[in-house]
């Protein structure tokens, strides 16, 4: 896919809007606007419109965007009235769920209830066997009597989920037609289609979760597409596992945009590592509203196929399960905490401070903003503690109230602790990055991996603030910001490619799966996958992976190898079986050589490239800029750090002023689009693709 004209990302985060917009000659433009949710489409028309009248192009390549209008329909609960037709027998399966829950030992736990009530959950006779062979044929009777009961509940929405449909989804398709038959203005989709996989529980909560979206999506999808209709070119959409898709296949399955937003920044992370030979890596994005971190291994960020949402932040994909809706499709393991610029402190009981995961979001907002908040912030800290520009931010656009920042600290912490307001305001920033440091272990520590051994890459309005100090809580000695680190998420934009997956259960042991027959299901996946992506991207140049999940026997979590082209069919099997036990210990702390391992999924992803940016080209970009920019003149201003809030003079530089040789702390880099600080006993210098690397002395 060649790029002729402008290139437009933009991020639609909890507190900004991020837009970055490349063109052919490698110019890039960036915007940070604040989230008013009235008027996305407008904002980043007028970027569009600001970017053509500074750019020697006259035309739209791309469009890509990344939201958060999926996650936030669940946990607003304002997705659309769902109605469940299931196999008689099974109505109650979404309420009965699993056995997994989050806090074994809080008795005041309860599980958030289900997104279809009973009444309607509707059972219809039929039955499919675990061999794919039909056991009772449909009731088609019984189907048009749950539609016209559904229809009658003002039902907008219907999922349907058949037992076994993954083998034979005869039953579920000729529901469908009923469905479009009896409710053609109603939302639909079968798990046959959603997810084509063993285990009911997960396929049915998928599922309905895929229909409860629907019509947000659509109508959301519907709306930023008029607005900015004028340029005449579909919008592309950020998935949750870091490729892009239509808007026609988000519309269609809208459970894979649910990590919209955080993927784009892993992705970006991703390719920054790839780019400058980091093999270990934590991505590290801070934002207005959570902190969201991830493990990147060999230029590839860690992958999941099973998560939640609905249930509040997700502290860890392996550990903490059964707070939300279980929601299985190719994602970033990312893990996400309330903890963001926007996070709000207080004083509890005990004289206790606490921050987040209330946030001030873009309204209110800080208190620093002025645009009525009056909560102590984590933003505000950072302007009392002498961090953040006292005067205005993203180059300007946002103007900052150092004396209000000061009060809301003073009033709501300082008072109360007893502390001048620098001495809460580091407080502020210690237990933010205390609780931040639970999302970096998260990741690493619990994982298996020790975080001395990793880099961090920190972007986000907010992460490069926090980066140093946090990296060093937690023992990792080297810090990367990448340029446009305040809108790293929406530069992932660009870097991304259509990406489509398919999955197939197996469900074989290792010992007695035939590989050829393991072959021949990627190769009919791969058919698919190659004809689905030429019907609706337009798509000719595709690469094809493969990967199989494998667990012991008897277990219930799996993990997930590459199938390697290049190794035999008759040595696959051995090759898995050597591959798994000891990537079965580095996850879960054990392993249990001869134990039979059970083959449990295949899947297929199809990769269209459509990257038109990397990191070598802004950094070219970069050097451009630089010998043109003239050089500020020094300046300081007084900042606090350590223990006791001890103030002190900190230069206060740009990027360019790097170019001339490394920066020892105490410094601070100021951005467009975010603040890097550099604390005392650490350095600063730019590697070759402009990246600001700060190391720990000594």
């Amino acid at each position: 896919m060649s790029a002729q004209g402008l290139r437009v990302a933009f991020d639609v985060g909890g507190t900004f809007i991020d837009v970055v917009i490349a063109d052919d000659d490698g110019q890039i433009f960036t915007y940070k606007i604040l989230a008013l949710p009235d008027s996305i489409g407008g904002d980043v028309g007028g970027c569009v419109q600001d970017a053509l009248a500074r750019s020697s192009a006259d035309s739209i390549a791309r469009m890509v965007h990344a939201t958060t209008v999926a996650s936030n329909t669940v946990l607003e609960g304002k997705g659309a009235v769902t109605g469940l037709l299931c196999t008689r027998g099974f109505r109650d399966l979404i309420e009965i769920r699993g056995l997994q829950r989050p806090a074994i030992y809080d008795i005041f736990w309860d599980r958030l209830p289900p997104l279809v009530p009973r009444r309607r959950r509707l059972e219809v006779t039929e039955r499919i066997m675990a061999g794919g062979q039909v056991r009772t044929p449909l009731n088609e009777d019984d189907v048009r009597s749950a539609l016209h009961s559904l229809r009658a509940q003002g039902t907008q929405a219907v999922a349907v989920c058949f037992l076994h449909s993954y083998l034979n989804a005869e039953h579920e398709r000729r529901a469908m037609a009923l469905v479009r038959e009896i409710m053609p203005d109603a939302a639909a989709c079968s798990s046959a289609e959603v997810l084509p996989e063993i285990r009911e529980y997960p396929r049915a909560s998928t599922t309905v979760l895929n229909a409860y979206l629907m019509g947000a999506v659509n109508g959301y999808l519907g709306k930023i597409e008029r607005e900015l209709s004028r340029w005449g070119r579909e919008i592309l959409i950020m998935q949750s596992n870091g490729g892009i898709m239509t808007a026609a296949h988000a519309r269609k399955f809208p459970v894979r945009m649910i990590e919209s937003g955080p993927a784009a920044g892993v992705l970006a992370a991703a390719s920054l590592a790839r780019e400058s030979g980091l093999s270990n890596v934590v991505a590290f994005d801070m934002g207005g509203t959570t902190v969201k971190a991830c493990l990147i291994e060999n230029g590839e960020a860690a992958e999941i196929n099973e998560g939640e949402v609905g249930g509040g932040i997700n502290r860890s994909g392996y550990l903490m399960k059964g707070a939300g809706y279980t929601l299985r499709v190719p994602a970033y393991d990312i893990v996400e905490l309330g903890a963001g610029g926007g996070s709000i402190a207080r004083i509890e009981e005990g004289l206790l401070m606490r921050v987040g995961p209330q946030s001030a979001g873009a309204a209110p907002g800080p208190a620093c903003y002025a645009r009525g908040g009056t909560q102590p912030t984590v933003t505000d800290a950072n302007v009392v503690l002498g961090y953040m520009n006292p005067e205005a931010i993203a180059g300007g656009t946002v103007p900052i109230e150092a004396a209000a920042a000061r009060a809301a600290i003073d009033a709501h912490l300082g008072r109360q602790l007893g502390v001048a307001p620098s001495a809460a305001a580091l407080g502020v920033h210690r237990v933010v990055n205390a609780t931040m440091a639970r999302a970096i272990r998260s990741v690493t520590s619990e994982r298996g991996r020790d975080p001395r051994e990793y880099t961090m890459v920190a972007f986000g309005g907010a992460g490069p603030i926090h980066a140093a100090a946090l990296a060093a809580d937690i023992g990792i000695g080297r810090v990367y910001v990448p340029l446009y680190p305040g809108l790293f998420s929406s530069l992932g934009l660009l870097f991304a490619d259509l990406r489509y997956d398919g999955v197939r259960s197996v469900m074989a042991r290792l010992d007695e799966l035939d590989p050829a027959v393991l072959r021949r299901h990627c190769r009919m996946l791969v058919d698919e996958l190659r004809q689905r992506l030429a019907r609706e991207a337009g798509a000719t140049e595709m690469r094809f992976e493969s990967n199989v999940e494998l667990r012991y026997l008897r277990q219930d979590s799996e993990l997930s190898f590459r199938i390697p082209n290049d190794i035999a069919d008759a040595e696959l099997c051995a090759w898995l079986d050597r591959a798994f036990h000891p990537e079965h210990q580095r996850n879960f702390g054990y392993r249990r050589d001869g134990d039979p391992i059970l083959a449990v999924s295949l899947r297929v992803r199809a990769i269209a490239p459509a990257r038109s940016v990397a990191a070598q080209d802004l950094a070219a970009g970069f050097e451009r800029a630089a010998k043109s920019a003239a050089r500020l003149p020094p300046r300081s201003r007084l900042a606090y750090f350590g223990p006791q809030a001890t103030p002190m003079q900190a230069r206060v530089m740009t990027r360019q002023s790097l170019l001339d040789g490394a920066l020892a702390g105490p410094a601070i880099i100021e951005e467009f689009d975010t603040t890097i600080v550099i604390p005392p006993g650490w350095r600063a210098e730019l590697d070759r693709l402009a990246n600001v690397v700060l190391s720990a002395a000594g």
